[in-house]
């Protein structure tokens, strides 16, 4: 017989379940129950310290009734009427009802079992809702009150009854116990319970409001190193973007000498590096053009092939249709001193370096190659990682960071900016953007181009 067939209907709705049986998020006990408290094994150890301490037998149920722990000293009467599965489903329907009740009046609830052993559903309460039960007792009684509920009267079974004479004898073995010392104990275990189940949520409110704090913290410190990083990069392009006048002036005067002196080369060659310093510190707006972006990154390699001699090869393979296209400024030299520097520089007999570019449905493709070692980021960390931020690669690699950050902020998904490496064969990285889409307005969506 089902518990649900013996309770009354209207004490037995939804609404009042879930009232009885929620716990209040306010108060942090959201989705609780007996088991996640205590844990099976430290209700099983209360158990066995309660059932020491009164000599009472004692099962832990969840808010539904059903037994959640081992038996704790049961009599050999219990044990052997649960060993056949007809009684066994009486017994756990009148455990049920038991903690039901218990639930509802959320006092400690005294009952005769169907077999007519004294049993008490002591209720665990916890901020004034209900997460489970202990059904303690298995005593003979004789002086209880006739207002104690006798399951016997409504929980009938023909072989369950065979079953409790056949045992007789095993039942007369069980201890008798005056009421008044019964109740005494089980309200004793009601407090001590009690306290046990408000001491478990305390800690567990104290854990989860630990949890909380530092997940804040966490939050906040994610939130400052966020704001520190965007600091620390609108200084450095205010350090880029500084008037460069004062040096330019400098620069002139000393070409001006080259003249004076007749060094042709050496006029030549300050006269590019002036060129790359008025480029590099102009404001160009949001995109150039892509030639203007190339011409830029030759002054630079010209200058490192004056530096690296033989040891530094490039060429530059665009079409001539392709230097008026447009593209986000400052994006392409980064990539270009990465091939020289954590490239050809590391190879003892030095290498090539290829700028390649070419349109491909709708879509603007720059190839930067190199044929240097082919380090990946974590070897060249590990290789600098003594320096730490005061060598140029790691310059160089911050401009990386900006012009990839660069280009997702213009194109997000609708571009691709990759580095690819392999050990002695160099790396190659890809900058691929949508065609004239400066032209067709920043502010549209960029899902509307066609772009790989």
């Amino acid at each position: 017989m089902d518990y649900f067939e013996i309770f009354p209907a209207d004490e037995f709705q939804a609404e009042q379940l879930d009232a009885y049986f929620s716990a209040n998020a306010e108060n942090g006990v959201s989705k609780l129950d007996i088991i996640h408290l205590f844990g099976k094994d430290k209700l099983e150890d209360i158990q066995k310290r309660l059932s020491k301490a009164t000599g009472l037998a004692f099962i832990t149920v969840d808010f539904k009734g059903e037994p959640i722990t081992e038996a704790t000293s049961f009599s050999r009467f219990c044990r052997e009427v649960r060993n056949n599965p007809v009684a066994f489903e009486r017994c756990k329907s009148s455990d049920a009802f038991g903690s039901i009740q218990a639930a509802v009046t959320k006092k400690t609830n005294v009952y005769f079992c169907p077999c007519g052993l004294l049993e008490v559903a002591i209720p665990i309460i916890v901020r004034g809702h209900y997460l489970g039960g202990f059904i303690g007792g298995q005593i003979r009684c004789n002086d209880a009150p006739e207002t104690v509920s006798r399951l016997s009267a409504v929980m009938h079974s023909a072989e369950s009854d065979q079953v409790a004479s056949e045992l007789k004898g095993l039942l007369e073995e069980i201890p008798v116990h005056s009421y008044e010392k019964f109740m005494d104990i089980a309200n004793l275990v009601f407090l001590v319970i009690n306290q046990l189940s408000e001491n478990e949520i305390s800690q567990h409110m104290q854990a989860d409001a630990l949890k909380k704090h530092i997940k804040k913290i966490q939050s906040l410190n994610q939130r400052y190193i966020k704001e520190n990083i965007a600091k620390t990069r609108e200084v450095q392009e205010l350090k880029i973007h500084s008037d460069p006048y004062e040096l330019l002036d400098m620069f002139t005067s000393l070409l001006n000498l080259t003249v004076i002196e007749n060094a042709p080369q050496t006029n030549e060659l300050l006269s590019s590096f002036i060129a790359y310093i008025k480029y590099k510190y102009s404001d160009k707006g949001t995109f150039v053009s892509i030639g203007e972006e190339v011409e830029q990154a030759e002054r630079y390699l010209t200058f490192q092939q004056k530096k690296l001699g033989d040891r530094l090869r490039f060429s530059i393979q665009i079409p001539k249709d392709i230097y008026i296209q447009k593209m986000p400024s400052d994006v392409l030299l980064p990539f270009v001193q990465n091939a020289v520097y954590n490239g050809i520089m590391l190879k003892e007999e030095g290498g090539r370096i290829t700028i390649a570019g070419h349109l491909e449905n709708n879509t603007l493709v720059l190839e930067i190659m190199d044929t240097g070692l082919g380090l990946t980021q974590e070897e060249i960390d590990i290789k600098y990682e003594s320096y730490k931020d005061m060598h140029e690669g790691y310059y160089i690699h911050l401009g990386m960071d900006y012009a990839k950050e660069k280009m997702q902020r213009f194109f997000g998904e609708k571009c691709e900016v990759t580095v690819e490496c392999s050990r002695n064969s160099g790396c190659k990285s890809l900058l691929v953007w949508p065609e004239r889409y400066e032209e067709r307005g920043l502010n549209k969506n960029v899902s509307d181009f066609d772009c790989r």
